[in-house]
């Protein structure tokens, strides 16, 4: 029995199709699931609460979903993580820059900075470093 190649070239299609829907599919459950972490919610509560970052973007401030595959910029491990997330607000848009480091079972904010689109060579600080 011979498959023709029509037939062999459809299946590739669909089985590439699948592979594919299903990898953009546990990496946005993945993303959701540092987007529900306490320490994300918190930065993003004192961005949204910072007047600089107010004054810069204006209100209402929204995040985007963030790369995973960005590792340079968005990686977390048992005791530190960093993240870069693209937010936007009416006047302006760039990135929330933060660091967390975990305290026992707490994880705790330790840095902070926002990155505008019109002034990408300075950085607001959200946070500072408290060491």
């Amino acid at each position: 029995m011979t498959v023709s190649t029509r037939t062999l070239v459809k299946i590739a299609a669909w089985g590439g199709l699948v592979v594919s829907s299903t990898g953009f599919y546990l990496q946005n459950k993945l993303i959701d699931r540092y987007r529900n972490w306490d320490s994300y919610k918190d930065a993003l509560r004192k961005l949204r609460a910072h007047p600089g970052a107010v004054h810069y973007l204006g209100e209402p401030i929204k995040d985007k979903r963030f790369k995973l595959s960005d590792s340079e910029h968005n990686f977390s491990d048992r005791t530190t993580a960093r993240f870069r997330i693209p937010v936007y607000g009416p006047k302006d848009k760039g990135y929330y820059y933060f660091w967390a480091e975990k305290d026992n079972e707490n994880w705790l904010l330790v840095r902070a900075e926002l990155e505008l689109k019109s002034k990408p060579e300075e950085r607001l600080i959200i946070i500072r470093e408290n060491k």
